[in-house]
Order: C-alpha cells, then sequence, then structure tokens
C-alpha cells in the first residue's frame, strides 16, 4: 500500500472513530479524558494529512499562504475543545460527532497546509496539536506521574 493509501486509511479509521458517540450515547467521560480522547482523533487527521500531502524533503517550499491555515486550523481545535460546550454535546450525539468530525477535519488542514509549506512541517504542526491537547486535559485533571 502506498504512503496516501496509508493516509486516507487512517483519515477512514479516525472517522469512524468520531462515531463513538453515536453507538455508544450514554459513556459520559470526564473532561479530561474527554481531552484525550480529542488528542487521538487529532492525531489520525494529523498522521492522516502527514500521509496523504508529504513531498521530498529537497523539494521547493511552497506558497506563504499555506502559513495561514497552519496556523489558525491547530487554534481553532483549542476553541472546539470548549468545555462548556460539552454539555449541549452530551445532550446531541449527532452535535459531538460533527465537533469530533471538525477536530479531525482541522488536524489534517493544520499539517496538509504546513506540509505544503515546508515538507517535514506537518510533524511539528502535528506534534503541537496532539500536545496542546493533551496539555489541556492536564489543566482538567490528568495527574501524570507520582502526582496524587
Amino acid at each position: 500500500m502506498s504512503r496516501r493509501g496509508i493516509g486516507v486509511a487512517v483519515l477512514a479509521l479516525a472517522a469512524l472513530a468520531a462515531l463513538v458517540p453515536l453507538v455508544d450515547r450514554h459513556a459520559e467521560l470526564p473532561i479530561w479524558q474527554h481531552h484525550l480522547l480529542h488528542a487521538g482523533l487529532m492525531a489520525g487527521g494529523a498522521l492522516a494529512g502527514i500521509l496523504i500531502s508529504a513531498r521530498p524533503r529537497d523539494t521547493t517550499g511552497g506558497s506563504a499562504f499555506w502559513l495561514l491555515p497552519a496556523l489558525l486550523a491547530p487554534m481553532l481545535a483549542m476553541f472546539a475543545m470548549w468545555p462548556s460546550a460539552y454539555s449541549y454535546f452530551e445532550a446531541h450525539p449527532s452535535g459531538h460527532v460533527l465537533e469530533h468530525l471538525v477536530l479531525i477535519a482541522l488536524a489534517f488542514l493544520a499539517t496538509t497546509a504546513a506540509e505544503r509549506y515546508a515538507a517535514g512541517l506537518g510533524w511539528i504542526v502535528g506534534g503541537a496539536m496532539i500536545f496542546m491537547a493533551v496539555a489541556a486535559a492536564r489543566g482538567f485533571g490528568v495527574t501524570f506521574g507520582n502526582g496524587p
């Protein structure tokens, strides 16, 4: 299977995972666990974007236009995970699925745009998005290491 084929498969798997709220409507996760789930969904979208759009490192950089979505998409993804919206999403599973699909799409957009701007930059942008989602989970009660 080609690199792009693997990317499409990863994207399809992430999209399927986004449908979980339709299957298990009663699964209520604490906010911090939900942020970790979002990190996983974004990892799928980010990896798919890199695999589908990656180009050889010796190619010339793309237009500076690609910096705009590469920088804005991660910020929009963080706003999409705003905790005050969770009560709505828990009551409306289709809206919850839409939120998950938006997170995947934003991660895909961010890494694709970053790769179009400069080969290899998608890994940095995607990694930063996942780090931000995990850091947000940390802010909602995740303890790493020997914490309480």
